[in-house]
C-alpha cells in the first residue's frame, strides 16, 4: 500500500501539479508534499483517489495558497512596523 500511495503522490506531482495554471497554486501544492510524506502511515488506511478526493485536494491546495499569501502579508506588515 505504501508503494501505491507513493506512486499516487508522484503521479499527482507530475500530472496534477503540472496542470495547475497558477504558479501560486503550484507552490501551494509543493507545500503539501512534506505533510503527505510524513503522514503516509495514516493515509495508508484510506483509498486514494476518487472524484471527491480530487475536489478536496484542489480545495486543500487553494487553502494552502491562501495561507501562504496571508503569511507573506503578515511578514510585510512586520517589516513595515520595524
Amino acid at each position: 500500500m505504501r508503494g501505491r500511495l507513493q506512486d499516487a503522490m508522484v503521479q499527482l506531482r507530475n500530472k496534477y501539479r503540472a496542470a495547475l495554471k497558477d504558479d501560486e497554486m503550484q507552490r501551494a501544492f509543493d507545500e503539501l508534499w512534506p505533510a503527505w510524506s510524513s503522514e503516509q502511515g495514516a493515509m495508508i488506511y484510506a483509498e486514494v483517489l476518487s472524484a471527491l478526493d480530487l475536489l478536496l485536494l484542489t480545495a486543500a491546495v487553494d487553502n494552502r495558497r491562501k495561507i501562504e499569501e496571508l503569511r507573506e502579508a503578515l511578514r510585510e506588515l512586520k517589516r513595515h512596523e520595524s
